[in-house]
């Protein structure tokens, strides 16, 4: 009886010393190592003169709640060691904007941090839907992703070179949440033959009839955080609007691949489990083989 009950206790207080290394790691650990996380893209429709060209897409930094000067810096410096040819941003500066609005110190601390950023072939954004919550955020975003050397492709499309004529289409879309989405505009000047990249928030915005995935072959949303608490086999705790559907990793729908990142910063608990800060990097490839 002796012996069973030691055994009891020993598997509890193991039980509860793994809880604890767990609960440990997602708090202090976990939100500050942001992992970079690389994919080849294959297509003959992307020109032989862009092979090799990287793209690097982060998202939702959350800056003015848990994120701060030097968390962001570490993130983006392992960012910057990538040596990504383009870098987009995929919306959401801030957090907790209404009840903390951010003072000039912070957005002279983002402005000197994204400006450090490296991208060659340029910088390119999409605001999210807490980048549109009144004017006054909106344009403090704005400026803030001007001065940093961003352009900002609400409802446009931008021809992507390398040295060369050859070219892929960077499609930017308004976000679901917030914001107006003109397809109508933004696909005016696409069509299926070229390599399309569509860059918005909301990734359930893929849903929308408003958006012909025959003509997408690469897709990228931020917005969900990953569900920042993440379990195998059960998916994120926690879905919120504008990313049920699609909220965490990949997913094929019709002729698009769509990657829908972790994000960098965090909301409500400063907390992540199996949901790491991530920054997606891709390598493209002229070839025969589907986008992947």
């Amino acid at each position: 009886m002796i012996k069973r009950l030691i055994k009891i206790v020993s598997i509890l207080i193991i039980l509860c010393l793994i809880g604890a290394t767990i609960f440990f790691y997602s708090i202090y650990i976990s939100v500050e190592n942001v992992k970079l996380h690389y994919e080849s893209i294959v297509s003959t429709k992307i020109p032989k003169e862009l092979n090799n060209l990287s793209i690097a897409f982060f998202s939702d930094i959350k800056y003015n709640s848990f994120m701060n000067k030097e968390r962001l810096s570490n993130m983006l410096n392992e960012m910057n060691q990538a040596d990504a040819d383009i870098v987009i941003f995929g919306g959401d500066m801030f957090d907790s904007f209404a009840s903390k609005a951010p003072n000039e110190a912070a957005k002279q601390e983002l402005i000197g941090l994204l400006k450090e950023i490296k991208a060659p072939l340029g910088k390119f954004a999409v605001l999210g839907d807490q980048d549109l919550i009144n004017e006054e955020i909106k344009n403090m975003v704005s400026d803030i992703l001007y001065q940093s050397d961003f352009e900002i492709i609400t409802n446009t499309s931008v021809r992507l070179r390398k040295q060369s004529n050859a070219s892929i289409t960077l499609i930017g879309l308004d976000s679901q949440i917030n914001g107006t989405i003109d397809s109508t505009t933004a696909f005016s000047k696409i069509n299926d033959e070229d390599f399309n990249l569509l860059v918005t928030h909301c990734p359930d915005t893929l849903k929308s009839t408003q958006v012909n995935t025959n003509y997408i072959d690469l897709a990228l949303a931020g917005h969900s955080l990953g569900g920042q608490i993440y379990l195998p086999l059960f998916g994120p705790i926690k879905t919120i609007e504008g990313a049920v559907t699609y909220n965490h990793g990949s997913y094929t729908i019709g002729n698009t691949q769509l990657y829908v990142p972790n994000g960098l910063g965090t909301i409500d608990t400063d907390m992540r489990l199996f949901c790491p800060p991530e920054i997606l990097v891709f390598r493209l490839e002229h070839g025969t083989t589907q986008t992947k």
